[in-house]
């Protein structure tokens, strides 16, 4: 009995953990800023922000897809799909006008800086356009 509850204890505290998108998100950044010469880092911080954005933690996964941009732009393979979620998460979170349009910069980077990422060009265009003609 005693070994069901520790190992129960065990199970919540380490679902708490995973599921604290925000920790999460710290300690990958954390790691990244102590490593960010490690080729793993740029990966880490993708991971840390989907994790994030599939929890519904938008504004966390904003930061850390921010961050991935800023520190490793050259991983064109990681920041496309990165800036189209980012921009994804704001042109469908609201109904505001104002906020959707913010989306627009982050998928002009996408279309204009990752042309050799054409899947998520082509998607980053059909959300722009879809955004751009909302009045």
């Amino acid at each position: 009995m005693k070994k069901l509850i520790i190992i129960s204890a065990a199970v919540i505290l380490g679902l708490i953990v995973i599921l604290n998108t925000s920790m999460v998100a710290d300690q990958a950044m954390a790691w990244v800023s102590a490593h960010p010469k490690d080729p793993d880092a740029p990966e880490i911080l993708y991971r840390a922000a989907r994790w994030c954005d599939l929890l519904g933690s938008g504004d966390q996964a904003a930061v850390v897809y921010k961050k991935l941009y800023e520190n490793y732009p050259d991983r064109a393979d990681l920041c496309a799909p990165a800036l189209y979620y980012l921009g994804s998460d704001l042109a469908n979170g609201t109904y505001i006008v104002g906020i959707k349009k913010q989306a627009l910069p982050y998928l002009g980077i996408v279309m204009n800086q990752y042309a050799s990422q054409k899947e998520w060009c082509t998607k980053a265009k059909q959300l722009y356009d879809e955004v751009d003609a909302v009045h």
